[in-house]
């Protein structure tokens, strides 16, 4: 059987888009992800479709296992709190991916003084630094994502 892979389009924001559509970028099907992270049921399929669609929560030790067989940052993929000033850096992120083209302006944030400013201000330059090369055609798409994914080998 032929499989074909299409390049993922990010749903929403949610948990289970996030996990689903990183699985894509990755090519893996539901039913190879199940079997990695450890599932052992005739209905392995079955189970990773309902997380991708929120009908089921995600554990915490099953969460680490999905971000180390996809080969992604946790924070990417983990439940968002938003009491954590880190988490925005990564929400944006994804927000990126959700609406092309949005860019966060250093100067459109700088009257804020607070952890969550300091935190986006520590990760900025480098964020920067990654769509300007992606945006000039010095890496791929793919490339850029997988840096945001937190797998991103820095070759060229």
């Amino acid at each position: 059987m032929a499989v074909y892979y299409i390049t993922p389009a990010l749903k929403s924001l949610s948990q289970g888009d996030r996990i689903a559509f990183i699985r894509q970028f990755r090519r893996m099907s539901q039913q190879t992800l199940g079997e990695r992270i450890g599932i052992k049921s005739k209905t392995v399929r079955n189970l990773i479709c309902r997380m991708e669609r929120k009908d089921r929560d995600v554990s915490p030790d099953r969460l680490k296992k999905i971000a180390e067989v996809l080969n992604v940052n946790i924070k990417m993929i983990e439940r968002w709190s938003f009491r954590d000033p880190e988490q925005l850096y990564y929400e944006l992120l994804w927000f990126e991916e959700l609406c092309p083209g949005i860019t966060l302006r250093k100067d459109s944030v700088s009257k804020i003084k607070n952890d969550t400013f300091k935190t986006l201000m520590q990760k900025y330059p480098e964020w920067r630094e990654m769509k300007t090369r992606y945006v000039k055609g010095k890496i791929t798409y793919d490339e850029y994502l997988n840096w945001k994914l937190g797998s991103y080998d820095g070759g060229e």
